[in-house]
């Protein structure tokens, strides 16, 4: 179970860690409009040259028109790249919150319902150890335990048939197995 816990420590910051980085890089994507708007202030610069020639007989009149639709297009294209960025930005967040949130609850909601009920055995166990450390019932329960998560070759190594042990013999040797796996003592 330790180890469970560990892999899910490392499941949720492993996906926290994805989800601020992948915000990150996608509010990056907010600098494509730097160039838009570079050219958007060089149309801007253009349009307050030319309303300068405004004035002049017979070139001013037809320049007038041009002018306010070069303004009009740099106006236009920044309120776009404002839009955009706050759209990307918006998109960072939900990106970012997503990923983290998202797989790091999937992997909460996978692993509790695993947690919790060897927590309650942990705690049911450690309240009968406390009420009597040497209670033969409670060890024999303890031996089948391990015997039962035992692979074969380790069930042998306790002797040719450690469910008799357990049943008949001093069950403590095989509980204390389990008690470690379950990490208490008596």
């Amino acid at each position: 179970m330790r180890a469970l816990d560990v892999a899910v420590v490392v499941w949720v910051v492993f996906w926290i860690v994805i989800g601020v980085l992948a915000a990150v890089e996608t509010r990056s994507l907010g600098t494509l409009g730097d160039p838009v708007v570079r050219t958007a202030d060089g149309l801007q610069q253009t349009a307050d040259t030319l309303s300068g020639l405004g004035s002049i007989p017979l070139i001013g009149g037809s320049l007038g028109n041009a002018v306010k639709q070069v303004d009009a297009t740099a106006a236009s294209a920044r309120t776009e790249v404002a839009a955009a960025r706050t759209t990307i930005h918006n998109l960072s967040l939900i990106v970012g919150i997503a990923l983290a949130v998202g797989q790091a609850a999937l992997g909460l909601l996978l692993y509790l319902p695993l947690r919790l009920p060897w927590r309650r055995e942990v705690d049911d166990v450690r309240r009968a150890l406390d009420a009597d450390p040497h209670d033969p019932a409670l060890g024999r329960y303890l031996a089948r335990r391990a015997v039962a998560g035992m692979s074969f070759t380790q069930a042998r190594s306790w002797g040719s048939d450690p469910w008799v042990q357990a049943e008949t013999g001093d069950a403590w040797p095989l509980a204390e197995l389990e008690l470690q796996r379950l990490g208490l003592r008596r």
